[in-house]
């Protein structure tokens, strides 16, 4: 038998089942294409495009069944509800604009539909970080559900937990059997520090519960954690690298404050205030800023650098209407207290 079935047994819901596949999108031009042409097999592909700019909606036109713009929004969560209730089919294969189904993967979802074992299946996901699959890796094998019954799945906007599983009819697909789904995610740094900051600026998110307190330590924390889930390396190859990248997005992501500087936190609440854009984000940084500041109406930063970051956090502060904040009180005291005489 292929994979684990939990309460059923094979052979179960003998009938030709009909398929929607479904990706949500967003400027995934270069790939999108490569990921609808093994779609081919469904009865309906659609595609919900997040108003890409990239030419990404024309791509889609010419292999797609129908093509739906939705508005933009940071993370993939906000979309997946809504895709879902657009598919016309009870079964539905949903997947990400740079999730690509090997021939296996095609194959097997074939032979299921036409005698399922399960109602959720979850299939290995071959991670492209860098340009590069290793399976020694820490993120080989990791598995996520995508193909499922329309009543087994209830979708929510949290970042990377937004997924609440409703049967216990489920499918863990074997790495060693060959179906997999090839996740063509992070081609360099700057898009993975994009992602990275994109998401850990979602209040509503995942994340590491802080066993230190410490932020250096956190941080040491997590890249020997990491490293610790990869087969060898020195620490100076792909794997470090690789595990490295992943340590950042724990530690971005455990406070979403970007870095826990107030200088890029101000700076960016600044730019959000004065443009009127991602009210949530400019929220977020709004909490943590007036979470940051010391008793003394300071906010730490650098050696010899708080004055100046504090400049940095008070101003973006005003900007996004807080100047009455009584917080900022000591704040101005602390500017006195430090002016030469």
């Amino acid at each position: 038998m292929l994979g684990s079935v939990k309460n059923g047994a094979p052979g179960m819901d003998r009938q030709d089942e009909r398929l929607s596949a479904c990706v949500i999108s967003y400027n995934r031009a270069a790939i999108l294409g490569t990921c609808l042409r093994a779609l081919h097999f469904a009865d309906e592909v659609l595609v919900v495009d997040k108003m890409s700019t990239d030419g990404a909606r024309a791509v889609a036109t010419q292999f797609a069944d129908r093509v739906v713009t939705v508005p933009w929004s940071p993370t993939v969560e906000e979309t997946r509800a809504h895709a879902v209730s657009l598919c016309r089919h009870d079964w539905i294969l949903l997947l990400d604009d740079d999730e690509c189904l090997n021939v296996d993967a095609v194959r097997f979802i074939q032979a299921e539909l036409r005698a399922p074992r399960a109602r959720v299946y979850a299939f290995p996901l071959r991670h492209y970080i860098l340009g590069t699959h290793n399976e020694r890796a820490y993120y080989w094998p990791e598995h996520h559900i995508r193909l499922f019954r329309r009543d087994t799945i209830r979708f929510g906007a949290t970042v990377h937990d937004g997924m609440t599983v409703l049967s216990d009819r489920i499918m863990r697909i074997p790495v060693d059997q060959g179906p997999c789904i090839h996740h063509l995610s992070h081609p360099d740094v700057a898009g993975w520090i994009e992602r990275t900051n994109r998401y850990t600026s979602r209040p509503d998110r995942a994340r590491v519960a802080a066993e230190e307190s410490d932020l250096i330590a956190f941080a040491h924390a997590r890249i020997d954690h990491w490293a610790g889930r990869s087969e060898g390396g020195d620490g100076n190859d792909y794997l470090g690298a690789v595990a490295l990248l992943r340590a950042i997005y724990d530690h971005e992501g455990r406070t979403g404050a970007l870095s826990e500087d107030p200088w890029p936190a101000a700076l960016v609440l600044l730019g959000l205030a004065r443009s009127g854009e991602a009210p949530d984000i400019a929220a977020a940084v709004v909490g943590w800023l007036r979470r940051a500041v010391r008793p003394d109406g300071a906010w730490d930063a650098v050696t010899n650098l708080d004055l100046t970051r504090s400049g940095y956090a008070v101003t973006g502060l005003i900007a996004a209407g807080y100047a009455a904040d009584p917080r900022l009180g000591p704040t101005r005291d602390f500017f006195h207290a430090t002016r030469k005489p």
